[in-house]
């Protein structure tokens, strides 16, 4: 427990210094390529943590240990900050930028007294997810040797046949979860809706000095050499040097059957998203509260402790045991905060004047969300499907645990070859992997949009 929660802290103290640094970065400095940058930096998102670790162990044989596993998880967590803080600088009214120039107010000073302040939900929502994924995180503890509580699990449910010893580990999980939840509650500030359908004033990046233009173009190549380039360098270089000819059909197999459950896992979390994301919105009752903090928590889980609680639960119903339906079910469940947060955003964008406009009308309650919020929405709502379908194609500890026998993904065949040390067999999986995911990881930022913005 110890060794997790100094893990947590620091992963989440690097992530949200360096995530933030790179936000401001991107929407306040005059960069060459800006949109591409963006997405650039965003694409780490689609390297699962065990394919980084995996690449870094396959390039320093010795690379293991806590630091080694806090730099890791801080590669793999740094764009969760980075789309919450981006995100929340699109919510920002940049006439007060206005005015704190005529102040005479420096970046500094405007970033200090006018930007941090109005990101305080969005650097808590990010940090949430950060704080949250160290402490489910399995594969790249695994592979490093770190005594995690998650890593314990694991281990005694696969070495013992009593499991009373993992249900207690996985309850310290469930009440680490519910403390870092309730900490993010008590930081968040109530945060307006927007009133008018008018759009938010929109300002130019600051002048900067070329030296600063140097020095922050220097801090995102840096991260991108370390969470993009380097990783795909080694896969490449095994690949290229794989003296093993690929078994593409193996491949083509594996890169199905990821695709197919991610998408039906992501369809089951957003038929579930939409109906909790109004309920979380405009209802403030105990309901209300209770799924909020229960969607956070269930997304803190481990794989492995909701594998358990699922194959409990499916080995007596012989129809869903070991079925498809019931690993897309439980990728559903594990990532259904990522749909709602997503669902809930772009509800609460909406303009309420428009929806008092078509109260006017004569307009039920119902069609007025049919017929303008859901569609105004839509775009969040497919962020939040994406969300959920990259996701679930990078678990493991589940996936290992519910999938039907002889369905392989790209991450239990990664898994399998990266524990026997055999690299050049898992690179084709790891290569094809990062690049599936790279295609939600994409339409999430749409750096061939002029706005710049994305769908983010």
């Amino acid at each position: 427990m110890g060794t997790t929660l100094s893990l947590t802290l620091t992963v989440t103290l690097i992530s949200t210094i360096v995530g933030t640094s790179i936000a401001w970065i991107l929407t306040q400095v005059q960069l060459p390529l800006a949109s591409f940058l963006r997405a650039a930096c965003i694409m780490p998102l689609a390297i699962p943590s065990y394919v980084f670790t995996f690449s870094w162990i396959a390039l320093l044989p010795k690379f293991g240990g806590f630091f080694a596993a806090a730099l890791v998880l801080s590669l793999s967590t740094i764009p969760y900050v980075l789309l919450a803080v981006l995100a929340g600088m699109r919510r920002i009214d940049m006439t007060q930028f206005e005015v704190a120039r005529t102040l005479g107010l420096n970046q500094w000073s405007t970033f200090f007294k006018v930007t941090l302040p109005q990101l305080r939900n969005s650097l808590a929502a990010g940090s949430l997810l950060v704080s949250l994924y160290v402490i489910s995180d399995f594969g790249a503890v695994s592979l490093l040797n770190v005594n995690t509580v998650t890593r314990a699990i694991q281990n005694l449910y696969r070495g013992s046949f009593d499991r009373t010893s993992a249900a207690i580990l996985s309850i310290l999980i469930l009440l680490l979860a519910l403390a870092i939840v309730s900490i993010e509650g008590s930081l968040r500030s109530k945060d307006p809706a927007q009133k008018t359908s008018v759009s938010i004033m929109r300002t130019k990046p600051f002048k900067t000095s070329s030296g600063a233009r140097y020095i922050s173009l220097s801090l995102i190549l840096t991260y991108l050499i370390l969470g993009l380039f380097l990783p795909l360098i080694v896969l490449f270089s095994i690949f290229i040097a794989n003296p093993v000819s690929v078994n593409w059909s193996e491949l083509s197999a594996a890169a199905f059957s990821t695709a197919s459950a991610s998408f039906a896992g992501a369809a089951i979390a957003l038929t579930f998203a939409i109906p909790l994301g109004v309920l979380t919105l405009y209802r403030r009752n105990w309901l209300a509260r209770l799924s909020e903090r229960g969607l956070l928590v269930i997304h803190a889980l481990p794989g492995i402790v909701l594998g358990l609680a699922l194959v409990s639960m499916s080995s007596r119903f012989p129809a869903i045991y070991q079925s498809v339906g019931l690993l897309a079910f439980s990728y559903a469940i594990l990532f259904l905060a990522k749909s709602v947060g997503s669902v809930r955003s772009g509800i609460a964008k909406v303009p309420a004047n428009l929806t008092e406009i078509s109260a006017t009308l004569g307009r039920t309650r119902m069609e007025t969300f049919r017929r303008i919020n859901l569609p105004l929405a839509t775009p969040s709502i497919a962020v939040g499907f994406l969300l959920v379908m990259l996701a679930s194609m990078k678990e493991l500890p589940a996936t290992l645990m519910l999938r039907p026998t002889g369905f392989e993904t790209l991450a239990t065949q990664i898994w399998s070859n990266t524990a026997i040390n055999r690299f050049s067999e898992a690179a084709p999986f790891a290569l094809t992997l990062i690049i599936v995911a790279a295609i939600p990881t994409f339409l999430l930022t749409r750096p061939d949009k002029e706005s710049g913005g994305g769908q983010i």
